[in-house]
């Protein structure tokens, strides 16, 4: 019996281990950094590190889910939700395109929901309902 718990462990410990070293998609880092820098300082203050799916020590960003897809890490969901961001829908949005929900409910977003969010074929939830828009989507 405790062969077996051992053999659990170490499977769980070495898949771990391959996770801990698998690096988020760039294309990904470089839309959250544009996110990042487009969204102020009520969401900045969480989003801490080099890798927003987590980097060694630090934990992945804080609204943030990713999936591993082979070596790499992709964003499948960004939940930015009641922190009052003001300001343009952040059209690097449409870059993560493995994302399968994006929650921006209850934040002050004005302007147009861009066509290229019809970019993200995997999307599923869309979640803006506050969003002060006069486009059509």
């Amino acid at each position: 019996m405790a062969s077996s718990s051992t053999l659990v462990a170490s499977i769980a410990f070495f898949l771990l281990l391959g996770l801990a070293n698998c690096k988020t998609v760039k294309r990904d880092v470089k839309a959250l950094n544009e996110i990042k820098a487009s969204l102020g300082w009520r969401v900045v203050y969480a989003w801490v590190g080099d890798d927003p799916c987590g980097d060694g020590d630090l934990p992945p960003w804080s609204g943030v889910t990713c999936s591993q897809q082979g070596d790499y890490r992709v964003v499948t969901e960004l939940e930015v939700y009641a922190v009052s961001i003001v300001g343009l829908f952040p059209i690097a949005v449409t870059n993560l395109l493995d994302l399968t929900k994006l929650d921006l409910h209850n934040n002050k977003l004005t302007g147009a929901i861009p066509p290229q969010i019809g970019r993200l074929k995997h999307l599923k939830i869309l979640y803006v309902p506050s969003f002060s828009t006069k486009a059509v989507i």
